[in-house]
């Protein structure tokens, strides 16, 4: 929907079964639903299912709505069967690039993981959210998972209808453009690839989406996310390293130096562990230990970044 030159309202990308943004539909008994998109065409359509029922879809100016209207032989009126927008995380790109539109929280907008507030401001949101890591633009890049998300805007998308999820997750990688990727159908064990391009806006929460998102990050992002994996779900965790090391010197004169003296390097050979201390329902503390070679995997991930 727009209102004059500007978006208003999304309802998400088709994913198969439903609008990733709209609620449940796949057990609907009024009406059924009808998306065809082919070479030749591209248009949704709906019918009643029980015949008898007369039904008309409207804007209502003044509620600033679109309405599926019902007409009652009872009352002899048209009643409102269903409607959009329904709250203010509908609203067009409320929460800004990489912000998450939350109905259920006080404060709606949030920021994705991986990502903070542009702006300091409390409750300014138009700015939205920038990432924690900086991408590398290459394969050095990864992608998280996010699931339970209606799908960012498709203003700048592109589908294949015949490609699976790792040739999307491929493509999109070689793009330094491409920021997400996605199933396009989730039927089944899902199949097909769409792909966002640049920033993503207008992203909420929605429950009734089980479409995965993948959503590309940094490698130094992704090794936190990987060693925090690692750790016990829902803990309080405080993390120090462990290091032991020898200390070796090596004496090297240069003849050329001046006044005669050498220059002296230092090598330093270490072995290191990190141990997480966590405490699981607010009872005695426990330790989690990754050993080096674990480390090692993590901290060469980091590094990339």
């Amino acid at each position: 929907m727009w209102n004059g030159s500007n978006k208003f309202f999304r309802r998400g990308l088709w994913n198969g079964i439903t609008f990733s943004g709209a609620l449940d539909a796949s057990h609907n008994s009024v009406f059924e639903v009808n998306f065809v998109y082919n070479e030749d065409e591209l248009y949704y359509a709906f019918k009643m299912i029980d015949k008898s029922i007369f039904s008309m879809a409207v804007l209502n100016k003044t509620r600033s709505s679109l309405e599926l209207l019902t007409w009652s032989q009872t009352t002899q009126n048209w009643n409102v069967y269903s409607y959009v927008p329904r709250d203010q995380c509908d609203s067009y790109g409320l929460c800004g690039v990489y912000g998450n539109c939350i109905t259920t929280q006080l404060l709606s907008c949030q920021c994705l993981e991986g990502f903070k507030p542009k702006s300091t401001g409390y409750r300014e949101w138009s700015q939205g959210c920038m990432r924690n890591k900086v991408l590398n633009y290459s394969k050095l890049d990864g992608f998280i998972k996010f699931n339970g998300l209606k799908s960012p805007d498709a203003t700048n998308s592109w589908v294949n209808k015949s490609m699976n999820l790792e040739q999307c997750r491929v493509k999109c990688l070689e793009n330094t453009s491409c920021m997400a990727y996605s199933n396009f159908d989730i039927r089944g064990r899902g199949s097909g690839c769409a792909m966002w391009f640049g920033d993503l806006i207008d992203i909420k929460q929605s429950s009734n989406n089980v479409q995965d998102l993948f959503i590309r990050m940094s490698a130094s992002e992704l090794g936190w996310f990987r060693l925090r994996n690692l750790l016990p779900r829902g803990q309080r965790v405080l993390g120090f390293l462990i290091c032991s090391g020898v200390l070796s010197s090596v004496l090297d004169f240069d003849l050329g130096s001046i006044d005669g003296f050498g220059k002296f390097s230092v090598t330093v050979l270490m072995s290191c562990v990190v141990a997480f201390l966590y405490m699981p329902g607010g009872k005695n503390a426990r330790s989690f230990w990754l050993g080096s070679d674990q480390l090692r995997s993590n901290l060469e991930i980091f590094s990339r970044g």
